[in-house]
């Protein structure tokens, strides 16, 4: 503190200016600044470490699996993913046949879970009051905890009769499928391993298609009212086009569970090597597969087998990039007004006052 020269007050230096300097209490804020300081530095390091060590054990993974699949690549060459031919008496193998029948199967079990997936979405979100959809939107989450071998031996004990004695008669019966389901009464096939995973992939798919329904802005539902739509043209015309990035990350994503799906596929496919005539023949995806040739394998079987491991890795891989990348690009893209969806009514479609 100095004095001012013309008698005055005297001045207060700089030092003196900063409030409470020197005093206890902020000798106090100090240390509690210098304290959250050292606790940021020591989660950023938890949290660098952490990613660490998930990405050291994802690239183990992949290496060691890469590595013991290479004697089965070195071996076979590229006939290995397209060859038919699994035959360990001669050293043939090829996860050609495997291939197809795991795209056969998650194809027709996304044909049967898109429709009923899309629609349960809408009725939870739109249609049924909340005390009715909040308690089915639980059970359906809580099928999603069910262990896929529960899900399977039901398959095995309950649908293999049921499709033995009913569906496989009856669909034998229309004239313009005869060609998709001939074949004898199995019960087991690929058509009952795309049902189970339909119902494996029900519960994926109708969080996240009601998630992307619920995220529509009210904007785009009062505009379609404005113009005279019922509940229901509103939710198919300005709904469901809005919604439409995140139901495709959502079918992409429960694409993804079912091609890794082995235990519940194993017990009700029915099992063989050999290129499906019918959706009611047996077949064998590439996880059944795994399931189903590791334990009897030896020498390069057993390489070609966790290369089939390497296979299904790379197809449920770049399947969930897809997904993410959807959910990604529908968090991103806020702008789906109206015109731009083609949701205008037609004159036929608008409601009279």
């Amino acid at each position: 503190m100095t004095a001012d020269r013309r008698g005055g007050a005297p001045e207060r230096s700089e030092e003196d200016a900063a409030p409470g300097a020197g005093s206890p209490g902020h000798v106090g804020r100090l240390i509690r600044l210098g304290g959250r300081r050292s606790h940021g530095r020591i989660y950023a390091t938890i949290r660098w470490g952490g990613v660490l060590v998930f990405a050291a054990i994802v690239v183990a993974l992949v290496v060691s699996l890469v590595w013991q699949a290479a004697p089965a690549f070195r071996h076979s060459g590229l006939s290995f993913i397209f060859s038919g031919t699994w035959n360990p008496d001669t050293d043939q193998f090829g996860a050609g046949v495997f291939i197809v029948d795991t795209l056969i199967t998650t194809g027709v079990g996304l044909l049967l879970a898109i429709p009923v997936g899309i629609a349960t979405a809408a009725a939870l979100s739109e249609f049924l009051p909340r005390r009715i959809g909040g308690p089915l939107s639980t059970c359906i989450d809580l099928i999603a905890a069910v262990p896929s071998i529960i899900v399977g031996l039901w398959g095995l004990l309950v649908l293999i009769p049921i499709f033995q004695r009913d569906v496989e008669p009856f669909l034998q019966k229309i004239p313009l499928l005869k060609h998709l389901f001939g074949g004898g009464d199995l019960g087991s096939g690929i058509l009952l391993a795309s049902v189970v995973l339909a119902i494996m992939m029900l519960p994926t798919m109708v969080a996240l298609t009601r998630t992307a329904l619920q995220g529509v802005s009210v904007a785009d539902r009062e505009a379609a009212l404005a113009l005279g739509g019922t509940r229901w043209q509103v939710v198919r015309r300005a709904v469901i086009p809005g919604a439409r990035p995140g139901i495709e990350a959502a079918i992409t994503l429960s694409m993804g569970r079912a091609l890794g799906e082995a235990i519940a596929v194993s017990l009700v496919i029915g099992g063989g090597v050999t290129f499906p005539h019918s959706l009611l023949a047996n077949g064998t995806t590439l996880g059944s597969a795994i399931v189903s040739f590791f334990d009897e394998a030896t020498g390069v079987q057993r390489s070609a087998v966790i290369g089939l491991a390497v296979v299904l890795l790379v197809f449920t891989t770049v399947t969930n990039i897809g997904g993410q990348l959807l959910v990604r690009r529908r968090g991103g893209s806020r702008r789906q007004a109206l015109p731009d969806q083609g949701v205008a009514l037609t004159d036929a479609e608008v409601v009279p006052a």
